[in-house]
C-alpha cells in the first residue's frame, strides 16, 4: 500500500509539472529588492511588457506581492528517447536565424529539412531540427557553401595577399575554410571569404510605462486661418493648412485618449495662435506657461521659437522647417530630423558595410550638388580601403546609357551607385539605366538620402532589381500592431483614414507624454530610443542648445516590392 501511494505521488507530481511547462504565464512572489525592471531582465523581456501584464502593479512593488510572469518552458518540446529526432516549436520574436543560432546549424539546412522556401514563420510551427550528422558528413574535404557564408569568385589578378586585404580575413582562415587551396588560386574557384554576422549594437530602447504622475499640456495650434500665408516658404506641401491643423489636433486627441484609457491623468488646454506673433504674446501674457508640464507647438518653428523663449517649459516644434539648423534654444525640442541625418544614414551604412565595392556617385551639374558630391567623397574617403571614386554627371541635361556602362564593373567588383539631388531628370536617367541592364552583366546597389517626388516616374521594378536602399524620416510598417490599432482608432472616430499629419499628431503627443511620465522631458529624452506608427524617436540634447531628434529610418526595397527595414 505505501509503494501504491508514493507511486500516485510521483504521478500526480509529474502531470502538475507538464501542466505548468504547458501553461503561458504562471505567478511569481516578488523578492526583496526586486524591482518591475529587474524581474522583467531576469525573464527576457521589457519592463513595459511585464507591467501590461500586471497593470496594477507598480514599478516597485512590495514583497511577496504575487505577480504573473511567462513560463520559461512554455512552449519546450519534450525530449524522446524513443527517436533521435529533434524538434522545435516558434516561440513568439523567433525566427530562422535565431533558432539556427540555438541548435548550431545553418539557416539554408533549417529551411532544407522543413521545405521552407521563405524567410517568415508562423508562431506555434514545430520545425525539424536535422542532425549535425546528417549536414556535413565526416568524409567532406570541403566546408559546404551556404547563405551563412560570404563567398568571392576568384578572378584575373587576385592573389591571397589582396583577398586577405580586401576582406579582413587571415590567411590561415581561408585555407581553414577552402582546403582546396592546397593547390593553388584558380580562375573561376569560388572561395568561402568569411561568414555572415548580425553586428549587434547596443541601442537602449525607451520603455512605455504608465504613472499616476498628472500631466498640464497646452497645444498650440494655428486654427483661425485669415492670417495666415498658406505660401509660407518654409514648408512645401499641398495640402491646405486648415486640413494639417485639424488632421495633426486630431491624431493628438487620440493620442491623449489612448494614454488615458491606460490610466494617464492629461489635462490639456487649446489655444489658436492665428499664426500670428501678436496673437501669440497676447496668449503668454493671460496664462502662465511655466504652470505646463509642455508645450506642443506651435505649429510654425518661428512660432514655437518665440514661445521658447517666454518660458522654460519645454516647446515641441512638430514640423520640419528649412531654418531649423539655425535655431537652438534651449527648451526648445525640434522632432522633425534634420535633413543631414538622412544623409548620414546613408553613408554610415556604407562605411559600416564597404567591402571593396565600386563607388559611383551621380547628381545634377549645379554648383550646390558639386558642393555635396565634395563633402560626401571627403567623409568616403575616411575608410582606410575606399581611393578610387567615380563621379557622373549629366552631358546635355542627361546622362547616356552608354557612360554608364563605361563606368560600370561587370567582371570584379560589386557596384554602389549614389545618387545625390532630387533632380527630376537625373534620376530617370539613372534608375531607367540602371534597372534594365542585364543580370549577368551587372551588380549593382543603388543609394539616395531619401525617396521625393523625383521618383515619382521611375519603376518600383527596376527600384527592387537595384536592392535601393534609402533613409526616410518617417516611414508606417502597415502590418505592425502600432499601425493597425491607430487606424482603426482613427477610423471609428473620423471614418476615413489618417492622413500622415494626424499620424504625426499621435506619434509626437504620444512619444512625448510618455517621455514626462516618470520626470522632467530631458530626463525621458535619455531614456532610448522609441518607435511610433510612422516615427521613430532619438533625441540628443546640443550643448547650450535644443534638443533635436536623430531618429532616422533606413529602408531598402525587396524583389517582392516591399520595403526592408535595415536597423
Amino acid at each position: 500500500m505505501k509503494t501504491l501511494r508514493i507511486f500516485f505521488l510521483l504521478f500526480f507530481v509529474s502531470v502538475l509539472t507538464s501542466c505548468a511547462q504547458q501553461k503561458k504565464y504562471i505567478s511569481y512572489a516578488v523578492q526583496q529588492g526586486e524591482t518591475m525592471k529587474s524581474i522583467a531582465k531576469d525573464n527576457g523581456m521589457k519592463a513595459r511588457d511585464l507591467m501590461r501584464l500586471n497593470p496594477d502593479v507598480s514599478k516597485k512593488p512590495s514583497v511577496n506581492t504575487v505577480i504573473i510572469i511567462p513560463n520559461k518552458n512554455y512552449g519546450k518540446e519534450e525530449s524522446d528517447s524513443s527517436s533521435s529526432q529533434k524538434t522545435h516549436t516558434v516561440l513568439r520574436k523567433e525566427n530562422l536565424f535565431s533558432i539556427s543560432q540555438k541548435y548550431g546549424i545553418s539557416v539554408d539546412a533549417l529551411k532544407k529539412a522543413n521545405d521552407i522556401h521563405g524567410n517568415n514563420i508562423s508562431v506555434g510551427r514545430v520545425l525539424v531540427i536535422p542532425n549535425i550528422e546528417n549536414i556535413v558528413s565526416e568524409k567532406l574535404t570541403e566546408v559546404a557553401i551556404d547563405s551563412s557564408f560570404i563567398t568571392h569568385t576568384v578572378v584575373k589578378d587576385d592573389t591571397l595577399f589582396s583577398l586577405t586585404r580586401r576582406y579582413q580575413i587571415s590567411e590561415e582562415a581561408l585555407y581553414e575554410f577552402n582546403r582546396a587551396l592546397k593547390d593553388g588560386l584558380n580562375l573561376g574557384m569560388v572561395l568561402i571569404v568569411g561568414e555572415k554576422t548580425e553586428d549587434v549594437v547596443e541601442v537602449n530602447i525607451f520603455e512605455d510605462i504608465i504613472t499616476d504622475k498628472p500631466l498640464n499640456v497646452l497645444l498650440m495650434l494655428p486654427y483661425k486661418l485669415n492670417s495666415i500665408d498658406i505660401n509660407d516658404q518654409e514648408f512645401e506641401w499641398d495640402n491646405r493648412l486648415l486640413n494639417i491643423v485639424t488632421d495633426f489636433h486630431t491624431g493628438a486627441l487620440i493620442a491623449i485618449d489612448s494614454l488615458r484609457n491606460r490610466g494617464a491623468q492629461i489635462n490639456i488646454d487649446v489655444v489658436d495662435t492665428e499664426n500670428s506673433a501678436s496673437k501669440i504674446s497676447s496668449v503668454l501674457r493671460e496664462k502662465d506657461v511655466d504652470d505646463y508640464d509642455v508645450v506642443i507647438g506651435p505649429l510654425f518653428l518661428k512660432n514655437a521659437k518665440q514661445v521658447s523663449k517666454s518660458t522654460s517649459t519645454p516647446v515641441i516644434a512638430p514640423i520640419f522647417s528649412k531654418t531649423q539648423t539655425s535655431v537652438s534654444d534651449n527648451n526648445l525640442v525640434k522632432v522633425a530630423p534634420n535633413k543631414q541625418e538622412l544623409e548620414d544614414k546613408v553613408l554610415d551604412y556604407l562605411l559600416k558595410s564597404y567591402k571593396g565595392e565600386k563607388i559611383i556617385i551621380t547628381g545634377d551639374s549645379t554648383v550646390t550638388t558639386g558642393a555635396k558630391i565634395s563633402q560626401i567623397m571627403a567623409k568616403l574617403r575616411t575608410h582606410d580601403s575606399i581611393n578610387d571614386i567615380t563621379v557622373l554627371k549629366p552631358k546635355d541635361g542627361y546622362i547616356k546609357k552608354e557612360r554608364f556602362i563605361e563606368v560600370i564593373d561587370t567582371v570584379q567588383y560589386k557596384n554602389w551607385v549614389l545618387l545625390v539631388g532630387d533632380n527630376l531628370l537625373v534620376t530617370t536617367d539613372v534608375v531607367n539605366n540602371l534597372g534594365v541592364m542585364p543580370l549577368e552583366k551587372r551588380d549593382i546597389q543603388m543609394f539616395s538620402f531619401g525617396m521625393n517626388s523625383n521618383f515619382d516616374n521611375v519603376s518600383n521594378t527596376d527600384l527592387a532589381r537595384l536592392k535601393f536602399t534609402f533613409s526616410k524620416a518617417a516611414y508606417i510598417d502597415v502590418l505592425s500592431v502600432e499601425a493597425r490599432s491607430f487606424e482603426k482608432l482613427y477610423k471609428a472616430k473620423n471614418h476615413i483614414r489618417p492622413s500622415d499629419f494626424a499620424t504625426k499628431g499621435f506619434d509626437v503627443t504620444y512619444d512625448t507624454l510618455l517621455r514626462l511620465m516618470d520626470g522632467s522631458f530631458n530626463d525621458g529624452a535619455k531614456e532610448g530610443v522609441s518607435r511610433r506608427v510612422a516615427s521613430k524617436f532619438d533625441y540628443s540634447k546640443r550643448m547650450f542648445g535644443s534638443t533635436e531628434n536623430k531618429g532616422v529610418f533606413l529602408l531598402q526595397y525587396q524583389d517582392n516590392l516591399e520595403l526592408l527595414q535595415l536597423d
